[in-house]
């Protein structure tokens, strides 16, 4: 007879700060679909537990013919900086009040001193990473780091906190720190170039259909659950998730001691 054992998975706590400063960096294939749902969790949030999601979206570029039908975009938008058109599309919707940067990232874009802060990247390059990296550990645990990744046909979501971790932080029941998504995966900060490869990027893979037109939806979708788990069911007790569509399974890291 097998018996299966499973570990005690943790879940994180982030205490109940009265602000949810949320920035997505990226707002092409996989951030224009995340940005609906980002707006509609700080819709909801605020309407049924009062909380002031401050939603910030940014991204230099401007809507392009290429993109339509992959992002989340239409052929009236196109010229337009993509961070405004999808701010004033789900202001307009959810009467909230998103703020724009159509500029790169950069880290002194999320200083300040918060209790809890969640910077979202959807970004396809190690450049804008390690900017984000840089971001993420000027607070010192305080901003929670969501990376978004994807090829031809898989992704990946990670979440951390702290440079300093290599495996999950437990006390007194809960999770408290997890590594960045930098840390668990070390190859994100560097460039295909730096790893003797020749890999195209989201965009130029889109361009000749070689990647599928579902997995930057599908990254959203799992980028969603995490938010949405970490702030409103407050139950997240997994840190990276996995997924191909061609084989049609996914697998998640949880949070164990």
């Amino acid at each position: 007879m097998i018996t299966l054992t499973h570990e005690k998975r943790y879940r994180i706590q982030i205490g109940d700060p009265e602000q949810f400063p949320i920035t997505l960096v990226g707002c092409g294939g996989t951030g224009s679909f995340l940005a609906l749902h980002l707006a509609r969790l700080a819709y909801h949030l605020r309407e049924q537990y009062g909380k002031d999601v401050r939603l910030v979206f940014v991204d230099p570029d401007r809507v392009e013919a290429k993109n339509i039908g992959r992002q989340n975009f239409c052929p009236a938008e196109i010229g337009e900086h993509k961070a405004h058109t999808l701010m004033r599309r789900y202001n307009a919707a959810f009467g909230l009040d998103i703020q724009a940067v159509c500029a790169p990232f950069e880290p002194s874009m999320t200083t300040g001193s918060v209790a809890f802060r969640l910077l979202i990247g959807a970004v396809d390059n190690a450049a804008a990473r390690r900017e984000l990296q840089t971001a993420a550990t000027v607070m010192g645990g305080a901003t929670w780091w969501l990376d978004c990744g994807n090829h031809e046909h898989a992704g990946q979501v990670l979440l951390g906190n702290r440079a300093d971790l290599t495996a999950p932080e437990i006390a007194l029941g809960f999770c408290g720190g997890l590594p960045l998504p930098s840390v668990q995966a070390p190859e994100l900060l560097e460039g295909e170039r730096e790893r003797g490869g020749e890999g195209e990027s989201c965009a130029e893979l889109a361009v000749r259909d070689a990647q599928s037109l579902m997995v930057n939806q599908m990254t959203a979708g799992w980028a969603s659950s995490y938010v949405y788990r970490l702030l409103v069911g407050r139950d997240l007790d997994v840190y990276a998730t996995y997924f191909d569509l061609v084989t049609g399974s996914a697998r998640s890291v949880g949070i164990t001691g």
